[in-house]
């Protein structure tokens, strides 16, 4: 039976500094910071390891960000931060000491009491960066919730101290060890605004792990979720959505955003393009699979709300297929999956797809399988003249690299082969060793006697 590991969930109202501590506590830029309030909605996992002991700890959006608006995206934030104190082992509570003990502060100081979770808390004084602001402790007192922890999370000023705390009040659970010891795959779930990547990891999890609503960038920050499934460590990351360059204001939330999507890209093993099957395919999902092949990323091409699509029949799939492959030519050994992340429908088949297209990318062919390979091809299509009069010929191929799969061709002259018939050995390699989902690099080199 695998142990659990311990759930730290960092709890308050807006800007008293839970995502400035998240970072400081992971040793990790995760978490975007800003003064805006409703900056995090979504729960921010990571874990953090202190002293041979390890827990996981949650960044949550502020309790009271529904007095101040109460829309759908309101409510959904303190809905989430309620299910991390409610699933927590530990409630860290944090108080800006620099603007006092407010009248939200003590409301939800009592809220903690009246659930009995007085004992999984700990009560923090942030932004105690002097004397003069530690010796606010006195009024956090009045909290009924213990004796406080004074600290700066912007400085990390006191954190230590927080961590030994931390360590020493978490119940005695063995380290987990074996799902560290797994395989891990990492996915970015990437596209425009509103297509349904949050929905589709939820579908993915079987929970409400993000918020989901009609707004555009709804999802702000890069979120993690993490799991096992067959054998293999999954984490799969949630991003914002990609607009045009045109649109970002400059200094904005959404440039942060976007920013973090991109870097996402560059850190995934396998990126699920996601777009809606109903719409039309526009330039800027063409931009972002550009991103996509920049990093020469294995990816999957997720075609959703297939609920949508009225009266199917068995040529429908085959038509849409077609529309997605006369868009993306030059994706087409990207392969495509038609779901509905509302319903769920397909949407776990995707993992299958993930684990066939990681195997592919870490392919490993040996030198004899690689020239027993390009003689069988020569023999079924000479090699094809390029400039210059000479004829080109090939004297062997060999694999240099993995994820993407590399190849390396060795020409009599480089300049004599037609980029076409490098196209040829491509397509028939992926065929022949059954390599899809995957970028497959090839490079020549001149023959030296």
């Amino acid at each position: 039976m695998k142990n659990k590991i311990p759930q730290v969930a960092i709890v308050g109202r807006a800007n008293v500094g839970k995502s400035t501590l998240f970072n400081c506590l992971i040793e990790k830029n995760k978490a975007i910071i800003s003064n805006i309030a409703g900056t995090t909605r979504d729960r921010n996992i990571d874990l953090v390891k202190w002293r041979d002991r390890q827990f996981t700890l949650i960044d949550t959006g502020g309790l009271d960000v529904d007095k101040k608006g109460g829309g759908i995206i309101e409510i959904n934030i303190v809905k989430q931060a309620q299910k991390a104190i409610s699933t927590a082992d530990l409630v860290l509570f944090l108080i800006d000491v620099k603007a006092g003990v407010l009248a939200t502060d003590r409301e939800l100081a009592r809220e903690l009491v009246k659930k009995n979770l007085k004992k999984k808390t700990i009560l923090i004084g942030n932004k105690a960066d002097s004397m003069k602001w530690r010796q606010m402790s006195g009024e956090l007192y009045k909290l009924n919730l213990g004796e406080p922890i004074m600290l700066s999370a912007l400085s990390g000023s006191g954190t230590g101290d927080l961590l030994d705390l931390i360590i020493e009040k978490l119940p005695k659970t063995k380290s987990p060890t074996t799902d560290n010891q797994l395989p891990t795959i990492k996915i970015a779930i990437i596209g425009k605004p509103n297509v349904g990547k949050s929905s589709l990891l939820n579908a993915i999890l079987g929970e409400e792990r993000v918020i989901v609503t009609d707004i555009p960038h709804t999802t702000r920050e890069s979120h993690d979720a993490e799991f096992i499934y067959q054998e293999n460590r999954f984490i799969l990351v949630d991003t914002a959505g990609i607009i045009k360059k045109g649109k970002i204001v400059p200094g904005s939330l959404e440039k942060k955003s976007i920013a973090k999507s991109i870097q996402t890209i560059a850190q995934a093993d396998v990126v699920i393009l996601v777009t809606e099957v109903n719409k039309d395919i526009g330039l800027l999902d063409k931009k972002i699979t550009q991103e996509i092949l920049e990093n020469s990323k294995p990816m999957i091409i997720v075609a959703n709300k297939w609920d949508l699509i009225p009266e199917k029949d068995t040529n429908t799939v085959n038509k849409y297929v077609d529309y997605y492959r006369a868009i993306f030519p030059y994706l087409w050994w990207a392969p495509i999956i038609f779901i509905s992340a509302k319903s769920g429908q397909r949407a776990r088949k995707i993992l299958d797809l993930v684990l066939e297209i990681k195997k592919s990318s870490e392919v490993k062919i040996s030198d004899s399988q690689l020239q027993k390979f390009l003689k069988s091809q020569i023999k079924k299509h000479k090699p094809s003249r390029g400039k210059g009069l000479k004829n080109p010929y090939i004297y062997e191929i060999k694999q240099t690299g993995s994820t993407p799969p590399r190849f390396m061709i060795t020409v009599n002259d480089p300049t004599t082969l037609h980029f076409s018939y490098l196209r040829f050995l491509q397509n028939n390699l992926r065929e022949k060793f059954k390599i899809i989902g995957t970028p497959i690099q090839i490079e020549t080199k001149k023959w030296k006697k």
